[in-house]
């Protein structure tokens, strides 16, 4: 192997090397698409540990008693409570009652400083400022909700507001308040961006509540250690609200990541069958060229056995150097290069990185493959007659 043509063991070396690499970063890609749904979700909506009320209730009474039972475990980080609500949002640019824009939108009430602790909206301005406090008449739009901000999800929206900009709330319950926009964020969460954000204080004033919650948001230091909350949660007496973990509200999430599983595994099959196939036309053109030679070998009396493992051995070497090759470009290149540069998806900024399940069933069927390929050529054309393979 190493007396032979050195350019063409490199070549073999890197030809696996990029079809390893390719099945990598597929699979990559998938995965970093999965996870930065499930990021948008937790870090801008879920939380990772969530309370509603109960089928029965509308609210969550005195949500307080909660927070301020739960607020000084060392795993949790941060918490918020939010009040919500529909209205049909209007906007009517010209103020001449023509071409009026609607938007059915959900409406968040927030303590601006609390809910960011737990839920960094500050960070997701692209326009204008976050709320205040103080805020009563101003208002914070999604990038949805607005329009003009690259948003293609929903089919409608108010068709260009921009900050300083008025709009008219018509609320569920038949208050009507007018507000200028102060702000405009985006969080690639296709929920949260086509929702409004007044303060808390505010929403009390329209809806009539006042120490209410619609949900509570957790956030812990550790993702892992949802179920601890929910025990403890539970173990505190508050199993008679609805809890659920970033697990129980990430299923639609899960189905996708299902399917981009199955995907990945047929690329995966079908790119093993490719480095099988290089691997065995290598091994077949070399025996092919050295038959007189393997003739020889036979003649003098060198096991057949021992023959055919020298070209499986070759092959395997193809095989482990292509794929070792392949997952430190892949893992100190590329994924280090998105790192720096993450692609800008509609459901946020991907990079690509590698699960290990995958890694280890590509490198299985790598192995396999490697091993197919180089054996059967060589079983093939090794047990044949020293008479044949001399002439």
């Amino acid at each position: 192997m190493w007396r032979g043509d050195k350019g063409s063991l490199v070549l073999t070396v890197m030809i696996m090397m990029v079809v390893f690499l390719n099945l990598l970063f597929i699979d990559s890609v998938f995965a970093g698409i999965g996870k930065t749904m499930d990021n948008t979700k937790i870090n801008y909506q879920y939380g990772e540990v969530i309370i509603e009320p109960s089928a029965t209730e509308l609210y969550i009474k005195n949500p307080k008693k909660i927070v301020d039972a739960i607020r000084d475990y060392d795993f949790v980080r941060a918490i918020t409570t939010r009040l919500e609500t529909g209205a049909v949002l209007t906007y009517d640019k010209k103020k001449d009652g023509r071409n009026v824009e609607t938007f059915t939108s959900g409406v968040i009430g927030i303590d601006p400083e609390q809910d960011n602790q737990a839920i960094d909206m500050r960070s997701k301005i692209i326009a204008g400022r976050y709320l205040k406090s103080s805020d009563r008449k101003e208002v914070l739009l999604g990038a949805d909700v607005a329009g003009g901000y690259g948003s293609t999800v929903y089919p409608t929206s108010l068709n260009g507001v921009k900050v300083g900009d008025k709009i008219t709330a018509h609320y569920n319950n038949g208050v009507t308040k007018e507000y200028k926009v102060v702000g405009i964020y985006k969080t690639k969460n296709f929920d949260m961006d086509g929702r409004m954000f007044v303060t808390q204080k505010e929403l009390n004033s329209v809806l009539g509540t006042t120490n209410e919650a619609s949900e509570i948001v957790i956030r812990l230091t550790d993702r892992q250690l949802s179920q601890k909350m929910l025990t403890n949660l539970r173990q505190l007496g508050f199993g008679n609200y609805d809890l659920f973990d970033w697990h129980d509200k990430l299923a639609f999430g899960r189905s996708i990541n299902k399917s981009f599983d199955m995907i990945g595994m047929i690329l995966r099959v079908i790119g093993s069958l490719v480095a099988g196939l290089v691997i065995f036309i290598i091994i077949f053109v070399d025996i092919v060229n050295r038959r007189k030679q393997i003739g020889i070998l036979k003649a003098i009396g060198i096991p057949m056995i021992v023959i055919k493992n020298s070209y499986i051995i070759r092959g395997m070497f193809y095989t482990v150097m292509g794929m070792t090759l392949g997952y430190l470009l892949m893992q100190y290149g590329v994924i280090r290069f998105f790192q720096g540069h993450p692609i800008d998806f509609p459901m946020g900024d991907m990079v690509p990185f590698i699960k290990n399940e995958s890694l280890k069933m590509s490198i299985k069927l790598f192995i396999i493959a490697g091993l197919i390929g180089s054996l059967l050529p060589a079983w093939r054309e090794v047990r044949k007659k020293i008479l044949v393979l001399m002439r």
